[in-house]
């Protein structure tokens, strides 16, 4: 494996692995204190995105996330998602629990594009590297 930072804050890590062609979006436990906040860093992330071409997949690891779940939040966290999940061939999130995989689910409900949730993480990479296409 390796990897090379791409993005890091307190709310965010991000790692491109070139041999695997994976990259980790890793969510810190820490709380945003407003959804401009949380806007301002979403667009951060988007940004270091840039460089990813074809081919490579995205592994969001929300294992540390507090739930939260008001509706300007979440507004913030649906365009997000088109941003940033959009670049990506295949994606995949990574939960702690069933109420973080309810909640991940709800949004699925709510845009079809969502990827898979998954609790274990060889799971959520080897659905990642079956699915992987030249997007």
């Amino acid at each position: 494996m390796i990897e090379r930072p791409l993005y890091e804050d307190g709310y965010f890590r991000v790692v491109a692995d070139h041999v695997a062609r994976v990259v980790r979006l890793v969510r810190s436990p820490a709380a945003f204190p407003t959804t401009e906040a949380a806007e301002k860093c979403l667009d951060a992330v988007a940004f270091s995105l840039i460089t990813i071409r074809r081919g490579w997949v995205l592994l969001v690891d929300s294992r540390g996330v507090p739930i939260r779940n008001d509706h300007a939040f979440e507004q913030v966290l649906a365009r997000a998602r088109h941003r940033i999940v959009g670049r990506f061939a295949c994606a995949a999130i990574l939960v702690a629990s069933d109420i973080g995989k309810l909640q991940v689910a709800r949004y699925a409900r709510e845009d079809p594009k969502s990827p898979p949730v998954f609790r274990d993480e060889e799971e959520a990479l080897a659905y990642l590297a079956a699915n992987r296409t030249s997007k």
